[in-house]
C-alpha cells in the first residue's frame, strides 16, 4: 500500500518550524529530492484561504459596485424619460403656483418607491430561490431580516441618489416653457 500523506502534529505552536526542519532534513535523506515531497502546515493553508477570501470579496465587491453604478445610471434614464414625458404636467403645476421644492420632493420620491419596489422583489426572489436551492440540496438555509432589510433600504437610498438630476431638472423647468412643450 502507498502512503501519499502523513499528518504530524506538535504540542506547541512554537514547535513547527523545528518540526518542519527535522522533517524536511529525514525526507531529503530518504527521497533525496525536495521535488519528492512537500511539508505544509495548516497555518499556511489558512493563511492561504484567508487570501483567496480576500480576493474573492474584492471581486464580488467590485461587481457589486459595476451592478449598483448601472443600476443607478437606468434609474436616473427612467426619471429623465418621466420628466421629459411630463413636461407638460410639472409646467402646468408650476404656473399654479408649485414650489420647485415641491416638484423636487414628487420626483425624488417617485424614484425611491420605484427603487424600494425593485428592492423588495430582489429580496423575495432571493428567498425564493434560497428555499428552493435548500430543498432540493438538503441543506439549511438562515435568512437575515436586517440585511433583508438593509438591501431594500439601499436600494431606496440608490434611487434617491440617482433620482436627484432628474428631480432637479424638472424641478427648475421654466413654466411658459414647459407648457408650450409637446
Amino acid at each position: 500500500a502507498d502512503v501519499s500523506d502523513y499528518i504530524i502534529t506538535v504540542d506547541k505552536v512554537e514547535e513547527i518550524a523545528a518540526a518542519r526542519i527535522l522533517l524536511t532534513v529525514f525526507l531529503q535523506g530518504r527521497y533525496k529530492s525536495p521535488d519528492y515531497f512537500y511539508i505544509g502546515s495548516m497555518s499556511e493553508m489558512l493563511k492561504s484561504m484567508e487570501s483567496t477570501m480576500s480576493m474573492m470579496s474584492a471581486a464580488l465587491g467590485g461587481i457589486a459596485g459595476i451592478s449598483l453604478l448601472v443600476a443607478g445610471v437606468g434609474v436616473m434614464n427612467i426619471m429623465l424619460v418621466s420628466v421629459t414625458e411630463r413636461t407638460q404636467e410639472i409646467g402646468l403645476k408650476k404656473a399654479i403656483g408649485a414650489r420647485k421644492s415641491r416638484i423636487l420632493g414628487q420626483f425624488l420620491t417617485e424614484a425611491a418607491v420605484l427603487t424600494s419596489l425593485g428592492g423588495l422583489i430582489g429580496v423575495l426572489v432571493g428567498i425564493i430561490l434560497a428555499q428552493v436551492i435548500s430543498y432540493v440540496t438538503t441543506t439549511p438555509v438562515a435568512i437575515s431580516v436586517p440585511a433583508a432589510v438593509g438591501a431594500v433600504a439601499f436600494s431606496m437610498v440608490i434611487g434617491i441618489v440617482f433620482g436627484v438630476f432628474p428631480s432637479y431638472k424638472a424641478a427648475n423647468l421654466n413654466p411658459i416653457d414647459a407648457l408650450r412643450h409637446e
